[in-house]
């Protein structure tokens, strides 16, 4: 189980000095001691069943404004907010999960009424912490940056973000949805069992705003952030493990842009731990793991990250760094255990354009909710 996040130690060079060492002991210290009142306080808190009626209950709000089909308005113009939104569970377009700007399922926000809107950000809340939804409005807000700046022709608008729910809204089967745009795709599997969250992808660009009054804001900063003091925290030998190549790869090895369909899952058996063990990083260095998989994770709402924290084995992980170690150079690095994956790609536009995305070995869309769920109710 992974330890509480207590504050943050300061960042260290390759040795401790004397006032180091008294710090680290206070941080095993205090994560020891949060530990012994997470583990009595975290059975007391309210799982599963209200989780998913939850999200029912927000999605059918959703599909309760297009039950009555196209209206005026959408007769005129030739479109039907129905046939957008909705799909079967078992429509190939649930795994067609894509992060660039490019025609994609759902209804957009676009073709939403205002109503609609409110609702589709209902749905959202209803999975993401408070956090996680500011993460996802101000991805979207910068598409009005690149709506100004970008000079290829592609589609850049806040009304292009799209939910498309597959299958029918329910607390006795299967279903999922997707809200999707450039730089964010969030796929939610909700079964009477639970709730799966992967794959999430989030992406920034610009990753810094560089100019105008909102100069030097980062989405994603954070989780750049923790990772460049883990790294710079190494210790000569630990870098030679850890930091791969000088040179990063140009975006995420997860993703299936450029793809065959085919490919897409390829990475399960092709991309395997490469780095330094976490197992083998000091106290002060595990801490900043933990601290990345806190920020990825809760994300989500407390009763959704506190199940997936719970079930990642910190010293399980991996982790390996490509790229320079410096802020504003291009980089890249991933977390991955036997089940977890986390990569972030901050390459492109000379190290101004992040790709980050969490995944899930055996359960990518619900597969392991969804075979426990077919092996219990469907045989």
């Amino acid at each position: 189980m992974i330890e509480p996040f207590v504050t943050a130690p300061p960042a260290f060079g390759g040795g401790q000095s004397r006032w180091g060492t008294r710090m680290l002991r206070r941080f095993v210290a205090l994560g020891a001691a949060a530990a012994l009142l997470a583990s009595s306080s975290s059975a007391q808190q309210p799982q599963g069943r209200q989780d998913v009626e939850r999200i029912v209950a927000a999605a059918q709000a959703l599909v309760a404004t297009v039950e009555s089909g196209p209206g005026p308005v959408e007769r005129v113009v030739g479109y039907d907010r129905r046939a957008g939104l909705l799909l079967p569970f078992d429509d190939p377009a649930k795994e067609q999960w894509a992060y660039w700007p490019t025609a994609r399922a759902g209804l957009p926000l676009e073709l939403m009424t205002a109503g609609q809107r409110a609702l589709a950000h209902d749905l959202l809340r209803a999975v993401l912490s408070s956090k996680g939804h500011a993460k996802i409005v101000n991805i979207m807000q910068l598409e009005e940056i690149l709506k100004k700046l970008d000079d290829v022709g592609l589609p850049r608008d806040v009304g292009h973000y799209a939910v498309v729910i597959f299958g029918v809204p329910s607390t006795e089967e299967p279903w999922a949805w997707r809200f999707e745009g450039h730089h964010v795709s969030l796929s939610v599997t909700v079964t009477p069992d639970g709730i799966a969250v992967t794959p999430s992808f989030l992406g920034a660009n610009p990753g810094e705003i560089r100019s105008g009054p909102l100069a030097g804001y980062r989405v994603l900063a954070t989780e750049e952030d923790l990772a460049r003091e883990l790294v710079r925290s190494l210790t000569d030998a630990q870098r030679e493990r850890a930091v791969l190549s000088a040179e990063a790869p140009s975006d995420i090895m997860t993703g299936n842009i450029g793809k065959a369909r085919s490919d897409w899952d390829a990475w399960r058996t092709a991309l395997e731990p490469e780095g330094i063990p976490v197992a083998a990083l000091n106290e002060m260095q595990r801490h900043w793991v933990r601290r990345i998989l806190d920020e990825v994770m809760t994300t989500y709402r407390p009763e959704i990250s506190e199940g997936y924290l719970r079930g990642v084995d910190v010293d399980s992980l991996s982790f390996a760094w490509l790229g320079s170690v410096e802020r504003g150079a291009p980089h890249y690095y991933r977390l991955q255990g036997p089940d977890f994956l986390f990569e972030f790609d901050n390459v492109q536009n000379d190290g101004n354009h992040v790709h980050s995305v969490w995944r899930s070995k055996a359960g990518d869309f619900g597969a392991d909710l969804l075979a426990t769920h077919y092996q219990a109710f469907h045989r």
